[in-house]
C-alpha cells in the first residue's frame, strides 16, 4: 500500500514540537487516557495514530521526522499501515496463494491421487478462496474506518504547532493552509 507524504513547516524548533506534541500524544503503553493521539514522540521523530473506541488492525498511523529548518522546523509525514499489519497482509495472502494452488490441484485430480476417495475434492479449492474474499473485505472495511484519520492527524498537528504545509512538500494535501 502506497503512502502519502506531506511536509509541515513550524515556527517551533524540534524541541518545542515534540513537546506541544507530547501535550495531545498518551504514550503507546497507555491503556486509558484522554489526549485523541497515542504515540511515541521524540525530537527527531514521530511515530502517532488516531485514538479509537475500537480495534482497527489496519489503522492509518503517521511515520514523522522532525527536522530544523531555520529558526523553526519541518515535519515529514509519511501515512500508512503499521508495518506489523503489512506484514501480516503478506503472509495471510502468501497462505491462500499456495492454498490455491494446492487446492486446485487436489480438486482437479490433476496427479491422479483421488481416485480411491470417496467424496467431493472441490472443497480444497473453495477454502482458499474464502480465505481471499475474507481478507479483502476486511481489509477494504477497516481502512473505509480510517479513511478520516489522515486528516485529523494532519489538521491537530497544524493546529498544535501552529504549523503550514510546505510550498514544496511533495504532495499538496486537499486541504489549503488557512491564511
Amino acid at each position: 500500500m502506497p503512502s502519502e507524504t506531506v511536509d509541515l513547516l513550524s515556527p517551533y524548533g524540534p524541541e518545542e514540537c515534540a513537546r506541544r506534541l507530547r501535550m495531545v500524544t498518551d504514550p503507546r503503553r497507555r491503556f486509558r487516557g484522554n489526549n485523541p493521539l497515542i504515540g511515541h514522540i521524540t525530537e527527531a521523530a514521530l511515530q502517532l495514530r488516531r485514538r479509537l473506541a475500537y480495534k482497527n488492525t489496519f489503522q492509518t498511523y503517521l511515520f514523522g521526522t522532525v527536522d530544523r529548518e531555520g529558526e523553526g522546523a519541518r515535519i515529514r509525514c509519511r501515512f500508512g499501515m503499521h508495518p506489523f499489519a503489512v506484514g501480516f497482509l503478506i503472509v495471510w495472502f502468501s497462505f491462500v496463494v499456495i492454498g490455491l494452488g494446492i487446492g486446485f490441484v487436489v480438486a482437479f485430480d490433476l496427479f491422479g491421487v483421488g481416485r480411491n476417495v470417496n467424496g467431493p475434492l472441490w472443497p480444497a479449492a473453495i477454502v482458499p478462496i474464502f480465505m481471499a474474499v475474507f481478507a479483502v473485505v476486511w481489509l477494504k472495511l477497516s481502512r473505509r474506518l480510517a479513511e478520516e484519520d489522515e486528516l485529523f492527524m494532519i489538521e491537530l498537528l497544524r493546529f498544535s504547532l501552529d504549523a503550514e504545509v510546505a510550498p514544496d512538500s511533495p504532495i499538496r494535501p486537499a486541504f489549503p493552509n488557512p491564511r
